[in-house]
């Protein structure tokens, strides 16, 4: 594969390395994570730690553990051991970390893991004896789902809304709910949506920021959003600001929010409508401003600030202007919110080593703890009648909980350090550490513009062996084809390309060259017009026999038949980023290299010649919809829908009675021009089953040649692969066609968690299927229609740490018999099992087929 490194040892390292700058440390968030896992028995597993492809939650702890684990392995075996191990990953008779590590370190990766596992688990156990004798978690509301953010009460407090991922499985499918606190119910109001939530006086509106891409450029922008709950009207109320986490004012009459520009966040008020932007903060130099929230009578703002890595909380007067930083030092203070009596801010801090909620009284500055958890606690809302509602971390994500607080209590006799504190050493040495860790970059000297010139990847080829039996009379060697691929591209990956050859040892070949350029083309940016353009040109030669007519007499001779295409073609959303609009044009050339051969009865010699036998010009408009939802079961499982529509128009010469002239120069095709206009579609409805993850798939498609009837070198086919396989691909073709498929998929193993060598298993799933279709020339006869049932089992696996291997095997017995006519042959269908295995990147062929 070119490299063989686990995801946790990758991102382990590149947190770690150089514990001495500081640019990273083992954090209280770090820690959060990590704790929680080892308290309830629910850290990933040795094989689990080495791929991504989870939710968003164990894909950030593939992250968190490897840290924890090159740190464990840094400080007990030496900091030289992280080197050697990855030394060791680039031996060619290495294919996994098992390996390397026991090279390394004498001991197994398992091993290695196991003792890890232990003395973590061992070390929270004993740090947090302490805090679960002396526990104020509140009460879980709101526990399906990972990721349960930002509660905001209701004004009358009866109320809760918040953000939720759900049932999905990443952080960006979060929806706005409503939790009733009588009935326990909740509901869901508008989908996508991630940001803080402000109500508006009278309870009837919610306001919150999402990113659109409804914009010339398609371009992701943050804007302040309006929804009415009776209405369920949706009100964009800003334009390209940029704008995050709105809070409505007390009185309705202003938003404050915080905006972005240039990698720094500052703090922005604007009338209740979103005009009128103004900013009340000035920051320039990458500092981060998070969470701002209006205090009761509209006075001040509170919000947290970050100038380096912890966030502080801090107040700015309205009026003005004066910043006060309430809550400051190396703790990490977040997530500011005034009491309702304006007396005070309830804030998340980690000064006790875990993130608790704490309070401040504005006149007095005492603060005081609210919260003792294990886990997290953070985004507190605060009720008239005192109650907090807050975001709980625990092993399983972010829960949404609620608490009455009760009198102050002491918590200091269980705080919490943190596990592993911040590992920098002091200066001198081969390097000034403290020098580097001090570099200040907030008065760096702007360079002067210049032009981009384009700067290209080193050219990386990668070796490739093919095996080929596509040549029933190949034999031996034959059917390996040697090769490379090769790539390069632009930085700014405005220009790449990518690029392949490979022969075997009949000379058969196969070459393709790839440009595309993905930047402005003649000013039409400026209507939002900014199509990917691409240059692909494709030659192959195949050696066969053929047969060719000559007056009376039919002659068999070895051919060699190559192809030479051009295809140029631009692509643009039209829609959305869901869809894609792709124009191209194809110039194709068909050739065959035909040996010299002897008249019958006759002496005379006619020499080989080389002929195109086919010419095709193709004009084409292809527009493609894939309304898949994002999910861990998306390539093999999907659920939702998918349109694909393309109209050809063909201009095209074309042998097609494989007819020759005697000329002087030897013999010549006898080209006939065939232009038409065809269409095919093609839909899917992936149907979500109550039960569990299984799914019903009910698709279609169709194609059409219209006008006269042309010769089956055209035709639509129906079977194959890629459509009914219970009869192969060439055996049901026509001018016209339509296929109808249904499939119900089922999972067998969910979570299989083994591994072979560098093969990492995931999951298995199986379906049932049934097809019926047809592909005619004229009238379409019913009863003709061909039918199949099969089964297929899919395998979701990953090879070398980081490579999709998506693996089937399918079995489709075709119901129905019939008999192919050919001019050469004849040929009976049906009635037989036939059976098909893959190994790719995905399951869906069809968008191979699709894209072609």
């Amino acid at each position: 594969s070119g490299f063989v490194v686990p995801s946790w040892f990758a991102e382990g390292t590149a947190q770690y390395n150089r514990p001495e700058i500081g640019y990273d440390s083992w954090d209280t968030h770090r820690d959060m994570i990590l704790r929680m896992y080892a308290l309830e028995n629910k850290m990933l597993t040795w094989s689990e730690m080495g791929v991504f492809g989870k939710t968003s939650l164990g894909n950030e702890s593939s992250y968190n553990a490897g840290f924890a684990l090159v740190k464990y392995i840094s400080e007990t075996y030496g900091k030289d051991v992280v080197v050697r191990i990855a030394k060791s990953l680039s031996s060619p008779d290495v294919v996994t970390i098992d390996q390397a590590i026991d090279r390394a370190i004498g001991k197994s990766g398992r091993a290695l893991y196991d003792e890890w596992h232990t003395t973590v688990t061992a070390g929270y156990r004993a740090r947090t004896d302490s805090v679960r004798n002396n526990l104020v978690e509140g009460d879980v509301i709101g526990g399906t789902g990972f990721g349960n953010f930002y509660p905001a009460f209701s004004p009358d407090g009866k109320k809760i809304a918040y953000t939720s991922n759900k049932e999905g499985d990443y952080f960006g499918l979060s929806s706005i709910f409503i939790y009733d606190r009588e009935s326990k119910k909740e509901t869901e109001i508008k989908e996508l949506v991630r940001s803080s939530l402000s109500w508006s006086p009278d309870g009837k509106k919610i306001y919150y920021a999402k990113i659109s891409r409804s914009n010339p450029h398609w371009s992701g922008w943050s804007d302040i959003y309006e929804y009415d709950i009776a209405s369920s009207d949706e009100k964009r109320l800003t334009y390209a600001a940029r704008a995050h986490n709105p809070s409505l004012s007390g009185d309705g009459r202003k938003l404050v929010f915080a905006v972005g520009e240039d990698g720094t966040m500052n703090v922005a008020v604007a009338d209740a409508d979103g005009s009128h932007i103004r900013t009340l903060t000035n920051y320039r130099n990458g500092e981060q401003v998070f969470t701002p929230k209006w205090s009761p009578d509209g006075s001040s703002i509170v919000f947290g600030l970050a100038r380096r890595e912890a966030q502080d909380v801090v107040r700015i007067s309205c009026e003005t202007g004066e910043v006060e930083t309430l809550v400051g030092g190396d703790d990490d203070a977040r997530n500011p919110i005034f009491s309702r009596d304006g007396k005070k801010i309830i804030f998340s801090s980690d000064r006790s080593g875990i993130f608790n909620l704490y309070s401040i009284d504005l006149s007095t500055k005492r603060i005081e703890q609210i919260t003792n958890v294990l886990g997290g606690a953070f985004m507190p809302s605060v009720n008239t009648n005192g109650d907090i509602a807050f975001s709980s971390y625990t092993a399983s994500g972010f829960k949404l909980a609620a608490l009455h607080p009760g009198p102050a209590v002491d918590f200091s006799s269980s705080a919490y350090l943190p596990a592993i504190p911040r590992d920098t050493a002091g200066d001198g040495g081969a390097f000034a550490w403290n020098k580097l860790r001090s570099y200040d970059d907030s008065s760096l000297p702007i360079p002067a513009n210049r032009t981009y010139k384009n700067i290209f990847t080193s050219l990386s080829i990668v070796p490739m062996l093919r095996i080929d039996n596509y040549n029933t009379k190949s034999k031996g060697f034959d059917f390996l084809k040697p090769g490379f691929y090769f790539s390069s591209r632009d930085m700014t990956d405005r220009l790449s390309m990518f690029g392949g050859a490979a022969i075997n040892r009949q000379w058969e070949r196969d070459l393709f060259l790839i440009f595309e350029y993905r930047g402005s083309l003649l000013g039409l940016h400026r209507w939002g017009i900014a199509p990917t353009m691409s240059l692909e040109v494709y030659n192959i030669t195949r050696k066969s026999s053929g047969e060719i007519e000559l007056g009376l007499d039919r002659y068999t001779l070895g051919v060699t038949y190559g192809m030479l295409e051009l295809d140029i073609s631009a692509k643009q959303p039209l829609f959305s980023d869901a869809d894609l609009l792709t124009v191209g044009f194809s110039h194709s050339r068909y050739s065959a290299d035909i040996g010299s051969f002897v008249l019958n009865n006759s002496a005379l010699l006619v020499p080989g010649s080389s002929d195109f036998y086919f010419k095709g010009n193709d004009i084409s408009i292809t527009w493609d919809y894939k309304g898949i939802l994002p999910s861990l079961n998306m390539e093999i499982n999907p659920i939702g829908h998918r349109l694909w529509l393309r109209y050809d128009y063909e201009m095209d010469r074309f042998n097609w009675d494989n007819k020759y002239e005697n000329s002087g120069t030897g013999l010549s095709p006898v080209m006939t021009p065939f232009n038409f206009h065809k269409a095919e579609v093609k839909y899917s409805e992936h149907l979500s089953l109550l039960w569990g993850s299984h799914t019903l798939t009910l698709s279609g498609r169709g194609g059409t040649i219209f006008g006269p009837e042309v010769p089956d070198f055209f035709n639509f086919y129906a079977g194959g692969l890629i459509g009914m396989r219970g009869y192969p691909f060439y055996a049901i073709g026509g001018n016209e066609m339509a296929a109808f498929n249904a499939t119900y998929r089922f999972p067998i193993w969910q979570n299989i968690d083994a591994r072979l060598l560098h093969l990492y298993f995931d999951k298995l799933y199986g379906s049932v299927h049934a097809d019926i279709g047809d592909a005619w020339n004229g009238t379409p006869t019913l009863n003709r229609f061909k039918r199949d049932v099969g089964f297929e089992l899919r395998l979701e696996s990953y090879s070398f740490y980081a490579y999709p291997t998506r693996v089937f095997f399918n079995g489709t017995y075709g119901l129905d018999s019939f008999t192919y006519v050919g001019k050469t042959a004849t040929a009976s269908y049906g009635r037989e099992w036939r059976f098909y295995f893959g190994i790719l990147f995905g399951f869906d062929l069809s968008d191979n087929w699709l894209s072609h």
